[in-house]
């Protein structure tokens, strides 16, 4: 009986060596080097106000400032579109907002969508005509139409 508890004793610590520490981590250090800017900040806590205050009907948003003009390219928008020092709005249908609609009426909800987004960027875009770009997207990421210019396009016309 003494050299059974004695066994379990061993394998049991035998045991314990082979488990990995679940407390154990490491900071990735270099996450301390990445600067951001305040226009990046700035639009980051307006994506989360808009998520917080529109919590049951929010879509999926995407909010960034594009200095050098590629979003328009990145995003395969027709070659006219400006983007540089423009806030770009990607959204996204993650609730079928934009399902069963076409016309006149897919063009309504993409200015009742834009127009909520962009009631948490007017600080930092004084004129939604000429501060705004955005695309608007299915939820399988197939775009439907975009802003421009204070115009409302559907993809394909």
């Amino acid at each position: 009986m003494r050299y059974k508890k004695l066994l379990a004793i061993i394998l049991l610590s035998l045991s314990f060596c082979f488990v990995p520490t679940l407390g154990y981590g490491e900071v990735n250090e270099r996450m301390y080097e990445i600067k951001a800017t305040v226009m990046q900040v700035a639009l980051l806590e307006a994506r989360v106000s808009y998520m917080m205050r529109n919590s049951t009907n929010f879509l999926q948003v995407l909010i960034v400032y594009d200095r050098t003009g590629n979003v328009a390219k990145d995003f395969g928008f027709p070659g006219h579109l400006d983007t540089k020092g423009k806030i770009y709005v990607d959204v996204g249908d993650n609730r079928e907002a934009f399902s069963y609609k076409s016309g006149t009426a897919l063009l309504d909800q993409f200015k009742k969508e834009l127009r909520t987004v962009y009631s948490f960027v007017t600080h930092m875009a004084t004129n939604m005509d000429i501060d705004i770009v955005a695309g608007f997207y299915t939820r399988e990421g197939t775009l439907l139409g975009y802003f421009y210019q204070g115009k409302y396009h559907l993809w394909g016309e």
